[in-house]
């Protein structure tokens, strides 16, 4: 076996190490003695020279306590593992309040003035053995101070970096929420003139008529008895209709029976009056326990049925359509299905279509209470609407069986629609 034999240098060199192992030993020591003392002399200094001026004093005390023990123990085991996750740390929690990056660095030169200058006086007396306190003590030093710096930038770009996606994310959602208000005023403005325009045609016309007949009733009512009962029974006609007009707007706008009977029977009441209007066969079913729902729990699920009629009405081509409302646990199930055509259900959820407006009202509606949205569209099977809304506090019990109700048109015709 060959051995090795030490050369001069090869000693000298070892005795260097472990007379630098054992300086910087003692220099732990020391600074572990004094640490109060220079904890202190070092937060003063912090403070003279104006860095970390977001945080208070007893916040810049904290924080060089733990850098200085961390400090501390680089110097003694060598391992900056400990002193990196801090840095990090530190950096996640004072970037956000405005700590630049020459501040940090200053803090962790300043410490390591303070050190050497406490060095300096306990060695003051033996200028050789502070020559070689101080080569010991100035590597360690130097990488510490750059552990910490760079810790503190790299946690700064990736801060950056995160602000700088989410401006982006909130300039995408904020153009998103412009163009969803775009298509709200859209909407609303075309229902105005919608009921403007029928407004107009029909109760407009029918006040003109029977204007026209209360002059020609006060200008020639006592020459013709039989004249005068038909223009009166002609002015009650138009009167009947004019009424029944402005109820339809009504109920359109805010159904009375949804406030005064409950969301069953005004449910029933819409579809019966849909079958009739569409020609479109209607089964519905509803559990009782849907009165437990809150106010605005129940104006939702009537908006998300009566969305979605209109749109089979529309749309598709369906000959019917089943509504159901069932309890499952603490939640209330919706479905409106259609044996209509199918359409590519995420492309029209998309808020960059405004003419998909109706379904994206039914996904925002339904936000606001907790609830959940799903749509199912396949060829061959028709569409379904599935809304989830969970109740927020009732009493159980309520029960029984699912009501049924089949609707059609007296004459039995089928028109067709689907969900759009």
């Amino acid at each position: 076996m060959k051995r090795t034999v030490a050369t001069p240098r090869m000693r000298a060199s070892h005795s260097t190490a472990a007379s630098r192992a054992e300086l910087l030993r003692e220099l732990v020591a020391h600074l572990r003695r004094n640490r109060t003392h220079l904890r202190q002399e070092w937060a003063r200094r912090i403070r003279e020279a104006r860095l970390l001026t977001a945080m208070s004093t007893k916040e810049i005390f904290s924080e060089a306590t733990c850098v200085y023990d961390n400090y501390v123990a680089v110097l003694e085991t060598g391992h900056v593992g400990a002193l990196q996750a801090y840095a990090r740390n530190l950096s996640e929690r004072i970037i956000p309040r405005g700590v630049d990056t020459h501040e940090v660095l200053g803090i962790v030169l300043l410490l390591r003035d303070v050190l050497a200058r406490s060095l300096f006086q306990k060695y003051q007396g033996d200028f050789e053995l502070l020559s070689r306190v101080l080569d010991a003590y100035e590597p360690a030093a130097n990488r510490i101070a750059n552990t910490v710096g760079v810790s503190f930038v790299e946690e700064r770009e990736r801060v950056i970096r995160q602000q700088q996606e989410a401006i982006r994310q909130a300039g995408v959602r904020q153009r998103d929420l412009r163009n969803f208000s775009k298509q709200i005023l859209h909407v609303l403005e075309a229902e105005r003139k919608r009921l403007s325009r029928e407004l107009h045609d029909e109760i407009g016309q029918a006040l003109t008529a029977m204007n026209t007949n209360l002059g020609l009733l006060r200008r020639n009512g006592a020459a013709d008895a039989g004249w005068l009962q038909e223009k009166i029974a002609d002015s009650q006609q138009l009167l009947r209709q004019t009424m029944n007009t402005v109820h339809s707007f009504a109920r359109e706008l805010r159904p009375a029976m949804l406030d005064e009977l409950g969301l069953r029977p005004a449910l029933r009441s819409y579809l019966k009056s849909f079958a009739g209007r569409t020609g479109l066969r209607t089964r519905f079913n509803c559990t009782p326990a849907v009165e437990s729902l809150g106010d605005e729990q129940k104006t939702v699920v009537y908006r998300i049925i009566q969305e979605s009629l209109t749109n089979v009405a529309k749309h598709a081509q369906a000959s019917h359509v089943t509504v159901a409302l069932r309890e499952r646990g603490r939640k209330v199930h919706v479905q409106i299905k259609d044996n209509g055509k199918s359409f590519p259900v995420e492309k029209q959820l998309s808020a960059r279509r405004p003419r998909r407006l109706g379904l994206l009202g039914m996904q925002e509606r339904l936000s606001l209470i907790n609830g959940h949205l799903a749509i199912e569209s396949a060829p061959g099977g028709g569409t379904a609407v599935r809304a989830e809304i969970p109740f927020t506090s009732r009493a159980r019990g309520i029960g029984g069986d699912d009501t049924s109700h089949d609707h059609a048109n007296q004459n039995g015709r089928s028109s067709k629609g689907g969900i759009h």
